[in-house]
């Protein structure tokens, strides 16, 4: 089983141009840390994970060249987006 990285909206509330798209690629170390996405309709373009934990912790890496936010928190840029985990038989 794979499963993959589903957009669904940014995690803010405000509408994401990406929403029901699939995760393609992510630099979580990209723009200077604050993170690069492609993201595809297309299933098997789809960036694939051996399970929802592999999955999981891809979504909440955190960004090593900018480690912190401004308010001392963790960066993790992924989880800017409300995303669901989709399994593939």
């Amino acid at each position: 089983m794979s499963v993959l990285i589903r957009a669904i909206d940014f995690a803010n509330g405000q509408d994401c141009p990406h929403a029901g798209q699939f995760l393609e690629s992510f630099d979580h170390d990209a723009c200077n840390g604050h993170g690069y996405a492609t993201f595809t309709d297309r299933v098997n373009h789809a960036k694939r994970f051996a399970d929802h934990a592999e999955a999981l912790a891809f979504w909440n890496k955190q960004s090593a060249v900018r480690p912190l936010r401004p308010d001392g928190r963790p960066n993790k840029p992924l989880t800017a987006l409300t995303v669901e985990i989709v399994s593939l038989p």
